[in-house]
């Protein structure tokens, strides 16, 4: 059965490391004229947030997505999976140079409040910062790489359940889920649809996360709620054979 690792891991947010400050960045369908809303709201009694708002697919003919996206800067942090350039500080060099480096790691484990609102979620990985801007003056879309899981608000003896959409193994333990996400369930996306050859993803590069929302075309809206505890890059768990099952 699949237990979470407590080998030592980069915390990439919550624990020891606040989801904010800074705040976190919107994108919404608004930008194309949709009328959806995020939020990432911080919880900082139990250094958690919450993934909010309300998804619209009425507005764009059935399509519809809300996110929010970490700030290039992450937290402070002096953990060695953390890396800059060297001469950041005293050139003034921009935050572009900064970076996570996951290498040595397997992938991504979420952790959420059980209580979850059955929705689909999509997890992402950028390891490009998108420099060129629109006419807008907002930034152009980059390559993304995502993997989705659902918030599952099932009781301990139910079957871990997926999907086409679905790349996680869960875990449940008390009020939490743990989301195991390895690097070959992420896939390259440009505005939502795959890329075909897209190479791998940077892991020595990783430069921000995002959550989003998506309606697949009217299959699920209205309003939306998850409690996030931690994002955390770890090893694979040793009795998973690559595969987390529910406990």
């Amino acid at each position: 059965m699949f237990s979470p690792s407590t080998s030592q891991a980069p915390i990439l947010f919550g624990s020891t490391k606040p989801f904010t400050p800074p705040a976190w960045q919107t994108k919404d369908d608004r930008v194309r004229g949709g009328a959806s809303q995020s939020y990432l709201s911080p919880i900082p009694s139990i250094n958690s947030a919450r993934f909010h708002g309300h998804l619209d697919y009425d507005t764009l003919g059935g399509a519809g997505f809300a996110s929010q996206f970490s700030p290039v800067i992450a937290p402070p942090t002096h953990d060695s999976s953390r890396n800059s350039n060297p001469n950041e500080e005293e050139n003034g060099n921009s935050a572009d140079d900064r970076y996570w480096d996951l290498t040595t790691y397997d992938g991504i484990e979420v952790k959420v409040d059980k209580g979850g609102d059955g929705d689909m979620y999509t997890f992402i990985l950028k390891d490009e910062v998108e420099k060129e801007k629109t006419q807008n003056g907002r930034g152009r879309a980059g390559m993304s790489w995502e993997a989705t899981f659902r918030a599952h608000g099932r009781t301990d003896n139910e079957p871990a359940q997926h999907s086409e959409k679905e790349n996680e193994e869960v875990m449940d333990e008390g009020d939490n889920v743990f989301v195991w996400l390895p690097w070959n369930g992420f896939k390259a996306t440009y505005r939502g649809k795959a890329v075909e050859d897209p190479g791998t993803l940077k892991k020595e590069r990783i430069r921000r996360v995002g959550l989003m929302m998506r309606s697949y075309y009217g299959n699920q809206g209205g309003d939306f709620s998850l409690i996030i505890h931690s994002i955390v890059a770890k090893k694979a768990p040793a009795d998973s054979a690559g595969r987390c099952s529910l406990m």
